[in-house]
């Protein structure tokens, strides 16, 4: 026969049902320690159906607390596995700024030097364009120069004048090529005119229409005198070209002149000519 169950046993099932792993936590505890006491010291708790109840809602209960626990263990995963990511997010993060303020620095120090090279590119083409102004001017002169030259002299120099740019403004020729062409005629030129040069060649005669060959002195650039077989005289450069002048008398002086220059005289000495000096105009005085 069964016996009734007192508020004794039944507090001694209820404490028997609830000692189980799961309730350790504290809200549970003193839940259960109330129910136990209710229950144990009021007789309407004592009844089967309220027992039923009491047992339904402790294991409601104790799940609640279970999933709880759970919710709260997972919960504690995932914490630190976000705090995880959020560290190697922000090392990322720290990386990329650095790579950023490493290419701003790039960046500056690549302005810097392009604005350096347009500055020089600029410089550079401020004094390309006074060459070129440079070599406008000395071409022309040069080719001024040309008709004043000494006969053999600008026959030699005739190829080499022929590579200056006939329009500077239209040439494709660069600076450094036309350089070249000038400073070459120049030398030659400043070459010709530090010494004496002798030529001989077919030459109209001034004053005639007779061709004859004559032996010609050129003394540099400015003055030349001329030996044929029945003439003599002297010329010198003008505007347009040499102008030659027939001077027979001078004839033996002109001999003599151009015997010591071949190295055929003894002894050096002084021999009297006649000498055109040219006007800053180009006139003979």
């Amino acid at each position: 026969m069964n016996r009734p169950i007192d508020s004794v046993s039944f507090s001694e099932q209820v404490n028997t049902i609830f000692m189980i792993p799961i309730i350790y936590r504290k809200p549970l505890r003193s839940f259960l320690c109330v129910a136990s006491l209710l229950w144990g010291t009021n007789p309407l708790l004592s009844s089967p159906e309220a027992l039923d109840t009491a047992r339904a809602t402790v294991k409601e209960w104790a799940a609640t607390e279970k999933a709880i626990s759970r919710e709260a263990a997972e919960w504690s995963g995932r914490k630190i596995l976000l705090q995880d990511l959020i560290e190697v997010a922000q090392q990322r993060m720290d990386r990329l700024q650095a790579e950023l303020e490493k290419g701003q620095d790039s960046l500056s120090a690549s302005d810097e030097a392009r604005a350096k090279l347009l500055d020089r590119e600029e410089a550079v083409a401020v004094e390309a364009e006074q060459i070129e102004n440079f070599l406008a001017d000395l071409e022309a002169r040069l080719q001024a120069l040309r008709p004043q030259l000494p006969e053999p002299l600008e026959k030699e120099l005739a190829p080499i004048y022929q590579r200056i740019p006939a329009d500077p403004a239209e040439t494709t020729l660069a600076l450094g090529e036309r350089m070249r062409t000038a400073v070459s005629l120049l030398a030659k030129i400043r070459q010709f005119d530090g010494k004496l040069t002798l030529a001989e060649s077919l030459k109209m005669l001034p004053g005639s229409d007779e061709v004859a060959s004559v032996r010609t002195l050129y003394i540099g650039l400015g003055q030349a005198y001329y030996l044929a077989p029945e003439d003599a005289g002297y010329g010198s450069p003008g505007p347009e070209g040499w102008v030659w002048q027939s001077e027979l008398k001078l004839r033996k002086a002109i001999q003599e002149v151009i015997v010591l220059a071949e190295g055929g005289a003894m002894e050096p000495k002084f021999v009297d000519l006649p000498v055109v000096l040219s006007s800053a105009k180009g006139g003979a005085e």
